[in-house]
This record gives structure tokens, C-alpha cells and sequence, in this order.
């Protein structure tokens, strides 16, 4: 390149530094500052008594998880497989995990079957799954999780400033810091993991120390638990799911884009070649699901406790292996006993 061309360009550069030199720095805009953050906390004032000033000193201190919002899309984007999913969670180390934690809270569990009416190892498998018996460490801020997913998750926006609202009302009426508590990537709290809606909605002092505490009392948590699942329709004493077979002609495929609420009887099914592996009353609720093994499907029945598994998490893979893991607990721990 002609020496000429190699000065004119070095006169440019430095000619571009000079006017970024002398440019205003522009001066970061607050959270609290935004447009859509002010009509938030205008929102709370007018339907709650929050105090404008305070919110906004609250929401100034929160910083922004952009890997939050990032981790919520992938798991929308790339599901993982049932067998993968099933090994997370039953496993050798939550089932004998499991039957310790029973055996700790015995006396809480066998109360809130009796009380809610489900059985203990449902109770300890949600919980196994969700914060591994309360041993999960929860360290995203509560307060910056919401905020984010509220604000900067257009995908899911309208729900995560939905459970906002409901958790700054909770830390009100709780006499906490919002800024002091942990959860999860998605905001939700405590060993069973409730977002700040059903906290509110379900969370019960199951241990009668005139508070509800889902952070530090796993008796707090079990009775929770069930009565979350109670207040969903849980059946006492009635099964939660079943394997299903198919005859070799069985007409079926309707069937399973009937989503995982029960909305054909056992006796419509077994018209269509699906026969459950136990004894169902003919008209039984069920729905048919089928999961992935490998080399195959495999199906199975669910019923209506099974959907209100499903009310906790929205997701066919958890609530089966939450109702799987449940199973392999009770066997654990029935030949612990013996």
C-alpha cells in the first residue's frame, strides 16, 4: 500500500478517536428508570398501598440475569429425552435419599396423608425431585430472577410480572427483604420449590409455629405439598398410574394428542385395543401417554392423581418420574423395615 494511503488512513483513526473522546458519555439508564418498570410499580401503589418511593429504591438495586431469560429458552428449545430425564431424577442416590427423609419426618408425613390424603412417598418424591430432599443449593436472587423474566422474557412476560406482584405481596406479609431470598433460575422458593403465587396460595404452618416457612421447615414443606395436591384433586387411596398394553391392532393415535388431563374411560379404551396392565373400573378417567424408550414407546395410563402431579409441573416426564421414583421409595423403604 503507497505510503500515502498508510497516512490518510492513521489521520482517519485518530481522527475517530478524537470525536469519541469529546462525546458525552451516555449515562446508564436505572431498572428502576424504565418505562415499563414505573407503570409496574404505579400498578402496585394503585392495587396494593406499595410505597412509590420504596419501590423504586427496591427496584434500582436489582441487577439484570440475562443467562436467566437464556436458560429459560433453551429448556424450551432442546428438551431432553425420557431416559435422560429419568436418570436425573430416579436414581440410586434420591431413592435411598428418599427413605432417609421419610424416616426423618415420619411422624409429618403420615399426618398430611392422613389430613390431605396423600400418601407419604408422593410427597417425599416431589420434594426428592425438586431440591433433592432440601439439599439443592438455591442461590439465584429471588428478587433479579422475577425482574429479569418479567421485563426481559417478552415470551413469558405477562406470568413472571404476574408472580412479581405476588412475591413482593408474600415478602410484605412474610416481613422479608425481597432482596435477601434464593431460588431457583425461575423464581421459585423454598424445598419444594413454590413460585410466590402458590406460596401464597398454598404454602400452610403445617408445624404450628404460627408461620409458614417453606425455606426451613420440611414439615412446613410436607404439609404444603399436600395440600397443594389436595387442592388440585387429589383422590385419597385411589391409584395414580398404570402401565398400559396395546393389542397388535389397537387404533390409538388419537389417543395420545389427548393431552395429560383423564378424558376417556377405561372402557372406551379397551374398545381401541389399550388394555391397563391392573383392574380399572370401566369408567375410569384416564389419559394415554407413551414416552420414548429407546427402542420403542411406552405406554401408560394416567389417571386423575396423576394430573394433579401434573398441576405441580406442567410436564408429562416429571410427573412420571416423580411417580416412579415414588414407587421405588415405598419399595426401599418396605425392605429397610423388613
Amino acid at each position: 500500500m503507497p505510503i500515502k494511503n498508510l497516512i490518510f488512513l492513521f489521520s482517519l483513526f485518530l481522527f475517530v478517536q478524537l470525536l469519541l473522546w469529546t462525546q458525552p458519555v451516555a449515562v446508564a439508564t436505572s431498572f428502576s428508570e424504565r418505562p415499563e418498570v414505573r407503570q409496574f410499580v404505579a400498578e402496585m401503589v394503585s392495587k396494593h398501598g406499595f410505597g412509590a418511593d420504596a419501590l423504586n429504591d427496591l427496584f434500582a438495586q436489582v441487577t439484570l440475569r440475562p443467562r436467566v431469560a437464556k436458560t429459560m429458552t433453551s429448556k424450551v428449545v432442546k428438551p431432553p429425552s425420557w431416559i435422560r430425564y429419568r436418570a436425573n431424577f430416579v436414581n440410586p442416590w434420591r431413592i435411598a435419599h428418599g427413605v432417609s427423609f421419610w424416616s426423618d419426618n415420619e411422624a409429618a408425613l403420615t399426618r398430611a396423608r392422613q389430613v390431605y390424603g396423600v400418601p407419604e412417598e408422593v410427597i417425599v418424591a416431589i420434594i426428592g425431585v425438586e431440591t433433592r430432599y432440601g439439599t439443592y443449593p438455591l442461590s439465584h436472587p429471588v428478587l433479579d430472577t422475577l425482574a429479569t423474566l418479567a421485563f426481559d422474557y417478552p415470551r413469558r412476560a405477562e406470568f413472571f410480572r404476574g408472580e412479581l406482584e405476588q412475591y413482593l405481596l408474600l415478602m410484605r406479609e412474610e416481613g422479608k427483604d425481597p432482596l435477601s431470598i434464593r431460588g431457583s433460575f425461575a423464581g421459585a422458593m423454598g424445598i419444594p420449590q413454590f413460585m410466590p403465587s402458590s406460596y401464597r396460595a398454598y404454602a400452610v404452618d403445617f408445624d404450628g409455629d404460627g408461620r409458614r416457612d417453606l425455606w426451613r421447615s420440611s414439615t412446613d414443606a410436607i404439609g404444603s405439598v399436600a395440600n397443594y395436591l389436595k387442592t388440585y384433586g387429589w383422590e385419597a387411596n385411589l391409584p395414580v398410574a398404570m402401565r398400559a398394553s396395546l393389542q397388535q391392532d389397537a387404533s390409538f393415535s388419537d389417543l395420545l394428542s389427548g393431552g395429560l388431563k383423564p378424558k376417556y374411560s377405561m372402557d372406551q379404551l379397551r374398545m381401541r385395543g389399550v388394555m391397563a396392565v391392573e383392574a380399572l373400573a370401566p369408567e375410569t378417567p384416564v389419559a394415554l401417554l407413551a414416552v420414548d424408550v429407546g427402542d420403542g414407546q411406552e405406554y401408560w395410563l394416567g389417571l386423575n392423581n396423576f394430573y394433579a402431579i401434573t398441576r405441580y409441573n406442567r410436564n408429562l416426564f416429571y410427573a412420571l418420574s416423580v411417580y416412579q421414583l415414588s414407587q421405588e421409595i415405598r419399595l426401599a423403604r418396605l425392605s429397610s423395615l423388613n
